[in-house]
């Protein structure tokens, strides 16, 4: 309903009066940025009613913040998650992703002039494990190609290939959301020997195999 107001608003034809800029003074400014800029916007990938209660209380649990988190709902479904460190919110923001009741909760950084008709999002960073290639090929140079294949390279696990137990490469990538995650394909050696791969998302619940 907030929205529907809205989009009558912006498509109204403004008086002259209605017309006339208002500019907001800048007291607290630098202060209000800074606080913003420790924010995570959220939202649960699903069509499903989702227990805002519920998820807050099991969200704070498993980050162990307690009250230094602090969260608000946006209305469509958004959730601000407002961090008291730089810390924290990276810390949030590299371990996901996150779910509740098997509901994928994305994530992206506030920036300056969000609003909640403006939020998209469109690529989630998820680390990827792939397995089946030829020992050759567990190198940081096949783990940025094969990255690329799948979204974009956020960084490759550099001491999962120095350990003596280097089965698979360990990719982050940003995986764009409109399409389905594929579960394996081929991959193509300087030589032009083929082999064929799966991909492993790590912790990523409530996925279908048979689709992606």
């Amino acid at each position: 309903m907030d929205f529907e107001i809205v989009d009558r608003i912006q498509r109204m034809q403004l008086t002259t009066d209605e017309d006339e800029t208002i500019t907001v003074r800048p007291l607290r400014r630098k202060e209000i940025l800074e606080e913003y800029s420790l924010s995570l916007i959220g939202k649960f990938l699903t069509t499903k009613p989702i227990n805002i209660r519920v998820a807050k209380n099991l969200l704070r649990s498993m980050w162990k913040m307690g009250e230094d988190l602090k969260m608000v709902e946006l209305g469509d479904e958004l959730l601000q998650f407002k961090f008291s460190m730089e810390c924290q919110l990276n810390w949030v923001w590299n371990n996901g992703p996150w779910c509740f009741d098997n509901q994928i909760l994305v994530l992206r950084r506030w920036e300056k002039g969000m609003t909640a008709r403006s939020v998209t999002f469109t690529y989630m960073p998820i680390w990827v494990q792939v397995w089946g290639l030829p020992f050759d090929l567990i190198t940081e140079e096949a783990a940025h190609d094969i990255g690329q294949g799948l979204g974009k390279v956020i960084e490759v696990d550099y001491k999962a290939l120095k350990t003596d137990q280097a089965r698979f490469l360990r990719i982050k990538v940003e995986v764009p959301l409109e399409k389905p995650l594929r579960r394996g394909g081929p991959v193509v050696s300087p030589e032009g020997d083929e082999a064929r791969v799966a991909f492993r998302y790590e912790r990523l619940v409530g996925w279908c195999f048979a689709c992606g």
